[in-house]
């Protein structure tokens, strides 16, 4: 259509126009990125393999302290499978322990410590090797100092952490006078609040030898090239290999059409919401910093009124540890004024 001698476009035209452009860029994500961001996605990973093999060498030849304390299968894949691809979300998620290392440096700055100390043994003759984050050392004793980063705050150190730690301190002893003192600290720094809190480990032999065990597990897969059985960890929504996991695909029925079409929903959803909350997560963390600093207690936002509420503090029980030091009166307690709760079953995305 012409009007003026200028042609006008109608919105039919627009919509063409605009397709015909999607479709000479290929119609898919890349088109939103910049040149920057695609360099990125291209670089980093491969930045990161380097990084990883100057620092670490290769992790196929040898069983280190975090390959025991996660799902020994997925550790196996990762090993004989080196070249697997990680998303970037993912491999940022990596760096965040580089970075709470970094900080914990600082932390220590002053004291005589040693960095990336390599404590080494075998398990018939397949390398078993740590690489300490920082240890402080005298004629005496030994402390391993380990880097850790949380998504948020917890009150104790995560069972995979104390295996790996057991790790080092066997090795360490091994590697060491066995009559020097040895024990260890895990220091876990939550990057997004600033918060830190450091965790006591002492030597168990018990553990050490659970740590020892596990490594060795690892090492017959790797030479009989046969994976080992899977286990269920925090992070399996997140594994590379949970599509092939026996553990994950238990009891999987396979759907097809519109009940397909819904669970994929059901999942895509799931997916945005946890993105999503993360990204809450941080943002009420950095408003309610401001508002505290500020002394605001109430903002009007659109249709929304956000309030910061008052600290509050309460009393509760630790039933873990009474169980633990007193038994008979958490079984007394239990008997009389304990109550069934029943919880109705509901979806689960992993």
């Amino acid at each position: 259509m012409v009007v003026n001698g200028w042609v006008a476009l109608t919105t039919q035209d627009v919509a063409k126009y605009a397709e015909t452009i999607i479709n000479l860029n290929g119609g898919n994500e890349d088109m939103k990125k910049t040149r920057l961001e695609l360099f990125i996605e291209k670089n980093l990973p491969k930045v990161l393999k380097d990084e990883s093999l100057k620092t670490l060498g290769d992790r196929k030849k040898y069983v280190g302290s975090s390959d025991i304390g996660s799902c020994l299968r997925a550790t196996y894949l990762n090993k004989i499978n080196p070249d697997i691809k990680h998303d970037m979300a993912t491999l940022i998620r990596f760096e965040r322990g580089h970075i709470a290392e970094g900080i914990t440096r600082k932390m220590l700055h002053g004291l005589p410590i040693q960095e990336q100390v390599e404590v080494t043994a075998a398990i018939n003759g397949f390398k078993i090797k740590s690489h300490i984050d920082f240890l402080l050392e005298n004629n005496g004793e030994a402390v391993i100092i380990e880097a850790k980063s949380v998504g948020s705050p917890i009150t104790e150190a995560y069972n995979s952490w104390i295996l790996q730690v057991q790790y080092q301190l066997h090795l360490l002893k091994i590697n060491r006078d066995e009559s020097k003192s040895i024990r260890a600290y895990i220091v876990a720094i939550d990057l997004n609040s600033g918060w830190f809190k450091t965790f006591e480990i002492a030597y168990n032999e018990k553990l050490a030898k659970l740590a020892i065990q596990r490594a060795s597990v690892l090492v017959k897969a790797i030479k009989e090239g046969k994976e080992p059985e899977a286990e269920e960890q925090l992070y399996c929504s997140m594994c590379p290999h949970k599509m092939s996991c026996p553990l994950m695909e238990s009891g999987v029925v396979e759907v097809q059409a519109d009940l397909l079409q819904l669970a994929k929903e059901v999942a895509r959803l799931e997916k945005e919401k946890k993105e999503t909350e993360k990204v809450l997560k941080a943002k009420k963390a950095e408003l309610e910093e401001f508002m505290r600093t500020a002394k605001v207690r109430k903002i009007k936002a659109d249709e929304a009124f956000i309030s910061l509420t008052s600290d509050t503090s309460y009393t509760s029980i630790d039933t873990k540890a009474l169980k633990k030091e007193r038994p008979a009166l958490y079984e007394m307690l239990i008997n009389k004024f304990g109550k069934e709760v029943t919880r109705k079953g509901y979806i689960q995305v992993k």
